[in-house]
């Protein structure tokens, strides 16, 4: 088979896979769904609970996985996993995108998955945690299959995405596989997001940046390269300008410091001391995202900060996915939050949360959260921030 047309049928099959996979449980296919969702089960946690740190974490990804091994279609149990993550609160959902990453690769080489059966397997779906995580380790787990001579197919293929979300994933998971193809060495990885054109290469990137703080951290099956860069400081400060936030975003997740925790706002200093301007910036964004799992408890915290441009960095990592299953009065609850700041920072605020919760609804947050918010110039700002979604995201999770 010719390179370019395997490429072609990588990205076809990626894309499809992460966009309509749920189309084929549709018709004679329809008991069998039907009964492989009624046999799965939500795994019995109640020893990972006790368990702290790396322990809890080696035991979530052994619960989940046996959870997901021997099936011909993991996604009833990806969608028990994610539920069960859901209900046991932010905490858990904060680390299950990372552990999924594993179990989801590991069932792929398990279960003998190609780019031929992927789209029968892979799960569809907005949330950005558990499901994501699952579907982005499957992603790589056939990366080698993938010859990257035309790598702008993607970008075609993610933009028939069923919802905003499931694009920017699906863009997201090629800069994790661009990563696998080139043993997690980033320079030829960012010219293949390069190649997807600007919209889709700085989401791409953040992808390819998330892979190689894995491999900094030996997380992941991944292996850091022989030139690693293990301070964050050093490699976003190289970063091109548009690829930045990405660095930064996914930086302190992987890297945090021992018994570290981001409480005050002494605390998103000492992480980002010394910088200045778009490096600060997107430095306390990235420790934004280590902070308070609530995000109305973020957005606390945000409002602590002395610098406009602090306040305007930290609310860019509030987790504003963590409300995907909580009642619609709590986003916009939290975007009215935005009225505890003052000036060009409230108008910010609003944009960028009415940028990430019309992402995380797919836009009906725009129709239906905006106008709900008090004040007209609140109202008005979360409108501009929602008719942005389709731009590059460069920090969302």
């Amino acid at each position: 088979m010719s390179r370019r047309l395997l490429l072609a049928l990588a990205v076809a099959v990626v894309g499809a896979a992460i966009v309509g996979a749920a189309a084929l449980s549709t018709g004679g296919d329809e008991p069998r769904a039907e009964r492989a969702r009624a046999e799965a089960r939500a795994p019995d946690l109640r020893e990972c609970r006790r368990l702290g740190g790396d322990l809890a974490r080696a035991c979530y990804t052994r619960e989940y996985l046996v959870a997901v091994q021997g099936r011909d279609d993991p996604r009833p149990a990806v969608e028990a996993i994610a539920g069960s993550a859901w209900k046991e609160g932010p905490a858990l959902m904060a680390d299950c995108h990372g552990i999924m990453h594993t179990v989801g690769r590991t069932y792929a080489r398990e279960a003998g998955v190609t780019l031929a059966t992927l789209m029968e397997r892979l799960p569809q779906s907005n949330d950005p945690g558990c499901t994501a995580g699952f579907a982005h380790g499957m992603v790589t787990a056939v990366a080698p299959d993938i010859d990257p001579e035309r790598p702008g197919e993607a970008a075609r293929i993610c933009g028939a995405a069923g919802t905003r979300y499931q694009e920017y994933s699906c863009i997201h998971g090629f800069g994790h596989a661009f990563m696998r193809v080139y043993g997690d060495v980033l320079g030829p990885s960012l010219k293949l997001c390069r190649a997807l054109g600007e919209r889709a290469a700085a989401d791409c990137a953040q992808g390819a940046y998330h892979d190689y703080w894995f491999a900094v951290a030996g997380a992941d099956d991944t292996t850091a390269p022989d030139d690693v860069v293990r301070d964050p400081r050093v490699l976003c400060g190289a970063a091109p300008a548009p690829f930045v936030r990405p660095c930064w975003y996914r930086a302190w997740v992987e890297n945090r410091p021992a018994t570290f925790a981001v409480a005050a706002p002494e605390d998103l200093d000492a992480l980002c001391y010394r910088l200045g301007g778009l490096q600060r910036e997107a430095c306390i964004t990235g420790a934004a995202v280590i902070g308070p799992v609530e995000p109305a408890a973020q957005l606390r915290l945000c409002a602590r900060l002395a610098a406009a441009s602090d306040a305007v960095g930290c609310i860019r990592g509030t987790k504003v996915q963590n409300l995907l299953e909580r009642p619609p009065r709590e986003l916009v609850a939290l975007v009215d939050g935005c009225a505890r700041f003052d000036g060009a920072t409230r108008t910010a605020c609003y944009r960028w949360l009415g940028k990430a919760a019309a992402v995380l609804t797919d836009g009906r947050f725009a129709a239906g959260g905006c106008p709900e918010l008090r004040g007209a110039a609140a109202r008005r700002a979360c409108a501009e921030g929602a008719a942005t979604m389709d731009e590059a995201l460069e920090t969302f999770s």
